[in-house]
């Protein structure tokens, strides 16, 4: 072995005590049992890839910003979550991250279990409210209905007479009652989905919010939500009336004037058809308003306008996530009324005249308020939700939401919102 410079070694010099910075001895890796010691003998050199064992060295960059590790929101550790989604904490009802279907649909249900006090409180008074009015309602007009219709004879064909009798009252009927379930609809849906959002959003951050902050929060921006309601159903609704109308306008000039009979046909129902394609697409980018007035605190105007640019570019996404739950939330909800229905009954029947029975009524009614209930919360916290995902998927709204929850919740002084 190679002596080195020292004290006692050759090449010592007055004045030089020690070797210069930086020297090591050659087999400092073998003796030492510091850095890279040499392959046993006969294994050769390492394999390809062999390097640091995990957990040492270099760990993967943390997530900057939307678009990394496969879009999801923040990469909050080197593993991945079920099926390949990245993990993210789950303060609340959702991961903080970028949504797929079944974290949709899963947050909507854990809602009703996170804080069933705010959650069906609210829901069980609104829609009691909601069903006894609806109830009353009905049972009225179909009583007066009912009076007026006279039952065919059995056996005997139907005049022109009796079907003028029979169908003048029930579309009567028909009328006033959808004006009137329209009219109960708007303003109690619009009261309970205000207290809902809230509640679903603070849900978002772990958070378990008082029934009377929701309610305060909720009246304090009735006027905008109850404005962008208005708003965007009567635009929706009063466009479509007028596309539709105009369509079979000139179907029937058509038709009339140059007996373009088949012409006037197709051009109605094309026209008619594309007016309600349009309609249901300014609907759905109109359709997250009602979480942007609540959360974001925006007027009638510009929550329409922000709830179109959001979800621009997943219309298609949000009109389908939002027709399934309506499908499944419509099936729990007849499933929940059929009992009431079945049991109860509507109506008796008497000598040439039908009664409706204020037992079916009741019963009815019952069922369509605790179906309410239940359904209520969820159709709310779809909305919520997607509201949710398409800010996490294009503005980076994870890593607000994540620090946020991390923060004390409204018992505390209150935080920024994050929203």
């Amino acid at each position: 072995m190679t002596e080195g410079p020292g004290p006692d070694g050759p090449g010592h010099e007055p004045g030089n005590d020690g070797p210069p910075a930086g020297w090591l001895p050659p087999d400092y890796g073998q003796l030492g049992g510091h850095g890279t010691p040499p392959p046993p003998p006969g294994y050769g050199p390492p394999p390809p890839g062999y390097g640091t064992p995990p957990g040492y060295g270099q760990q993967p960059p943390p997530y900057g910003g939307y678009g990394q590790y496969g879009g999801y929101g923040q990469y909050s550790g080197p593993y991945s979550g079920s099926y390949g989604k990245p993990w993210a904490p789950k303060p609340g009802i959702i991961p903080l991250r970028p949504l797929s279907l079944g974290d949709l649909l899963g947050g909507a249900f854990s809602t009703l279990k996170w804080n069933p006090k705010t959650i069906l409180v609210p829901s069980v008074i609104v829609g009691g409210i909601s069903g006894v009015m609806l109830t009353l309602f009905t049972y009225i007009l179909e009583r007066d209905m009912l009076a007026q219709v006279n039952e065919p004879t059995p056996g005997q064909p139907l005049t022109s007479q009796q079907l003028h009798d029979f169908l003048v009252p029930y579309l009567r009927y028909l009328g006033a009652f959808l004006g009137l379930t329209a009219i109960v609809a708007f303003l109690t849906g619009a009261i309970l989905t205000g207290i809902l959002t809230v509640a679903v959003g603070q849900g978002v951050l772990g958070r378990k919010e008082s029934i009377s902050s929701t309610v305060r929060a909720a009246l304090a921006r009735i006027g905008s939500l109850l404005g962008a309601l208005l708003l965007s159903g009567l635009t929706v609704g009063l466009g479509l009336g007028i596309a539709v109308g105009f369509s079979v306008g000139i179907a029937v000039v058509l038709a009339a004037a140059a007996h373009l009979v088949a012409v006037g046909i197709l051009v109605g129902v094309l026209g008619s058809v594309t007016a309600f394609v349009f309609a249901v697409i300014i609907g759905v980018r109109w359709s997250l308003a009602i979480p942007v007035v609540m959360l974001e605190g925006l007027g009638p105007m510009a929550s329409l306008g922000r709830s179109w640019r959001l979800v621009r570019g997943s219309t298609g996404r949000v009109l389908g996530i939002t027709l399934l739950a309506d499908l499944i939330f419509g099936l729990i909800g007849a499933v929940i009324r059929s009992p009431f229905m079945l049991g109860g009954g509507t109506a008796t029947y008497g000598a040439a005249q039908l009664h409706p029975t204020i037992a079916g009524a009741v019963s009815s009614g019952l069922g369509v308020i605790i179906a309410s209930t239940v359904t209520a919360p969820l159709t709310a916290a779809v909305v919520v939700l997607l509201y949710a995902d398409l800010r996490m998927r294009k503005e980076g709204l994870a890593d607000r939401l994540q620090a946020a929850a991390q923060q004390p919740g409204a018992g505390a002084a209150a935080p920024p919102s994050p929203w």
